[in-house]
């Protein structure tokens, strides 16, 4: 466990105190002069650090809530107990870096390395006025965040990731998107996948007990994947329906399909009215398609690509969201012939309000139902 030395407040700098910081520290890696970068418990919340060599810099216990690190060089730097959620990490090198008690919660990792890295449990200690040691472990659950566990890798975004060597001691995988995610010689002990998504996975590195996985998304079955005719010949119909003002064809029912067969057919695709309750679209691409009025109510659209289609009056009660995009997309009030006007429906979908920034809006998401979650506060606030 770690001792604050700097006291219980963290020191906030602006981006042009980090940006000193950072210029100076690569000078120091680059053998050049300059300071390595002793960053340790300061908020540096929503900044720029993206694209920086930050080898063996040092984060312990900093809070970097929403912050931007994508493409960083972060070797061996420490991220001790560090506040990591919602950052963008994609194609951040993090190999040997310590990151025990860090939380990624919501965080952006596709494509980083975390090989040989240490992700085991740990949690922040701090020395009071009177000399007392206090764990920040209060802090840390009005957060939502485990404080019995490792590091907390919970609904991150994680395709492609490798945590090849790593230490994953108490990790918390739930509802994590691990595509294609690596686990080679990992050590997985105490882990929970819970309802993550594990497709292009190689479950024989996990190693895990079956109750690990309760939930766990997996590849297409081979049931699935023999529906693919099926599923396309209900497109082609719904299609054909749509085209012919409903003289020809049938509307298309998929609730509780696994649609994932389908793969590249639902881009631009005219799919008015298309019903898709409980249905698995994980990773789908839906851009560019026509989907007024389209039912999704308690499907699973992790990580789907919504850009620039037009949703005009779906309803997406209840359905999982997270790393869905929708820039571009028209979520706008839907006015029909008779004059009636329907309005998109997020009441109770699992998303935040910042993947609807770049969204066509005539309300904002929060009177479409979206839940209004608060602003994350730092952990150690």
């Amino acid at each position: 466990m770690l001792k604050n030395l700097y006291g219980e407040k963290r020191v906030a700098r602006t981006q042009q105190e980090l940006n000193s910081v950072l210029l100076s520290h690569e000078r120091y890696v680059t053998y050049r002069g300059g300071a390595r970068a002793q960053l340790a418990h300061c908020e540096l919340d929503g900044l720029a650090l993206a694209n920086r060599n930050l080898t063996e810099a040092d984060f312990s216990g900093a809070s970097l809530v929403g912050a931007n690190l994508y493409g960083s060089n972060l070797e061996r730097a420490s991220l001790y107990c560090a506040d990591l959620r919602e950052c963008d990490l994609q194609c951040a090198k993090l190999a040997r870096a310590d990151l025990r008690g860090a939380s990624f919660k919501g965080a952006k990792l596709a494509f980083a390395v975390l090989d040989n890295a240490d992700l085991r449990a740990a949690m922040m200690m701090y020395v009071s006025a009177d000399g007392d040691l206090i764990v920040d472990r209060e802090r840390r659950e009005r957060a939502g965040v485990s404080t019995g566990s490792g590091v907390d890798f919970s609904n991150c975004s994680m395709k492609g990731v490798s945590f090849g060597n790593a230490k994953l001691d108490g990790a918390d995988f739930t509802g994590a998107i691990l595509h294609g995610a690596n686990f080679k010689n990992a050590k997985l002990t105490n882990v929970t996948f819970k309802n993550a998504v594990l497709t292009g996975v190689n479950l024989q590195d996990l190693a895990v007990p079956a109750e690990a996985l309760a939930g766990c998304i997996s590849d297409v079955t081979p049931a699935a994947a023999a529906k693919f005719d099926h599923l396309k010949a209900q497109l082609d119909s719904h299609q054909r329906w749509i085209a012919s003002g409903g003289a020809k064809g049938s509307p298309a029912n998929f609730d509780g399909e696994d649609l994932r067969p389908l793969h590249k057919l639902l881009v631009g695709r005219p799919l008015t009215g298309l019903s898709a309750r409980g249905a698995n679209c994980i990773g789908l691409d839906f851009s560019g398609s026509q989907l007024q009025a389209a039912k999704f109510d308690g499907a699973d659209l992790r990580d789907a690509n919504f850009l620039n289609a037009d949703l005009r009056a779906a309803s997406l009660r209840d359905a999982k969201l997270a790393h869905a995009r929708f820039e571009g997309t028209n979520l706008g009030h839907l006015v029909l012939a008779n004059g009636t006007t329907l309005a998109p429906d997020l009441h109770g979908a699992d998303a935040t309000e910042e993947q609807f920034y770049k969204a066509v809006l005539d309300s904002s998401v929060s009177a479409l139902g979206l839940p209004v979650v608060e602003k994350l506060a730092p952990l150690g606030a």
